[in-house]
């Protein structure tokens, strides 16, 4: 697309007024967004928890609680037990409790006992529904027991759909809405607006029916060309976080090596002697080191790794040699490669993804932090090579 035609297409775009009902509706602050945690599962457990307990600042007593429970016991799973039962339950000695033997939330009334298992973006696995069944049922024997699959649509547990009731975060939704509507004047100023940043960030991020959804489609429409020639050309997320390391990698006197868009090498003061540079083999880095320390960026699979290698080298040069010195320090392992050894490495997870969301001190720390984990490897390396000085400056010929 020719800068002539971009220039003419972006005009276009600010001046559709659903991109500025959008930028509006986005930049509203959300307490959820701002804390970054719209998608984290335990965070909505917490809340939803929040809600539940009747004892807690919400100060809206027992009115979510009951609610909850009416949805609940509508299902013909439960025998015993109605909707209309709750309204003669004595819910004030409720306990609600979080994380219990893994369980996302478990209400325990006079005689009854509820386990919720709450998915937002992951599906059952591992047995889930089924060990946490067995454990209410070891637990609260002579309890009536319920359990409860809360899911945004509601969707059926494929394992334990006999047991589970599901119930969907449009419920969660359509219930708050009726609580603003009905008890809003009566509810601290706080806590009305941390429901309604709730029911924002649920139809925004959890079940993509927010107005912001929609005006988005519309301006896609609108707009299709542009929008995706930018997503096209869009920066790679991992290249400002390679920025940060590399400034990170600085300040603490490591030295950069060869390095490529995803692989971030280096090597510090004390071990530049000793690193041999190919004269005959190429061995694919820029300079054609025999030896460095290695960061893999992996943005497809949110990964972020150390490792130390020991590259393909010139026929001359004992490569086996190098090994063997590295497998003196404990932690070490055989490298099962024959070109590219590996000895040591450190693996960690990191959501790329994020990166936009998160300020140049944040991704710094998280850099540091890895670092950290890091450090005692290279100084265990550098302090090893320093041992073994005079038999690797022997082998790059320096004295």
């Amino acid at each position: 697309m020719k800068t002539k035609d971009i220039n003419n297409r972006y005009s276009q775009l600010v001046k559709d007024i659903n991109f500025d009902k959008l930028d509006l509706e986005l930049k509203n602050p959300n307490i959820f967004h701002i804390l970054k945690i719209s998608n984290t599962e335990i965070r909505h457990s917490n809340f939803l928890s929040w809600l539940l307990d009747p004892s807690q600042s919400h100060k809206m007593g027992d009115i979510f609680l009951k609610r909850f429970l009416r949805e609940v016991f509508s299902s013909d799973k439960f025998d015993k037990l109605n909707q209309v039962d709750v309204e003669g339950m004595n819910l004030t000695d409720v306990q609600i409790y979080r994380e219990w033997k893994n369980i996302d939330i478990l209400i325990v009334l006079n005689d009854i006992v509820v386990c919720v298992e709450n998915k937002i973006l992951t599906k059952e696995h591992s047995n889930q529904l089924q060990r946490y069944r067995k454990i209410v049922e070891e637990n609260y024997p002579n309890l009536k027991r319920i359990f409860v699959y809360l899911t945004p649509f509601g969707d059926i547990s494929e394992n334990e759909s006999d047991i589970y009731e599901p119930i969907s975060y449009v419920f969660v939704v359509e219930t708050l809405e009726r609580i603003l509507k009905v008890y809003s004047s009566s509810l601290n100023d706080l806590v009305r607006t941390y429901i309604k940043d709730y029911i924002i960030m649920i139809k925004r991020e959890i079940m993509k029916t927010d107005e912001s959804i929609e005006l988005s489609r519309k301006i896609y429409q609108n707009h299709r060309e542009l929008l995706d020639f930018i997503y096209e050309n869009k920066p790679d997320l991992s290249d400002h976080f390679i920025k940060i390391l590399k400034e990170e990698m600085k300040k603490r006197g490591w030295i950069e090596g060869s390095t490529n868009k995803h692989y971030v090498r280096f090597y510090t003061e004390k071990i530049k002697d000793f690193i041999h540079y190919n004269k005959t083999v190429k061995n694919g880095w820029k300079k054609n080191e025999s030896f460095l320390f290695e960061f893999q960026i992996y943005p497809p699979t949110n990964k972020l790794n150390f490792v130390t290698v020991i590259s393909p080298s010139d026929p001359d040069y004992d490569t086996e040699k190098i090994q063997n010195i590295l497998l003196e320090i404990d932690g070490s392992k055989k490298g099962i490669g024959k070109k590219w050894i590996v000895n040591f490495r450190v693996n960690t997870k990191f959501d790329y993804e994020e990166v936009s969301n998160l300020s140049d001190e944040e991704i710094s720390k998280i850099v540091n932090d890895f670092f950290d984990k890091i450090t005692k490897i290279v100084e265990k390396v550098e302090n090893k090579f320093v041992e073994h000085k005079t038999v690797l400056l022997q082998m790059n010929n320096k004295i």
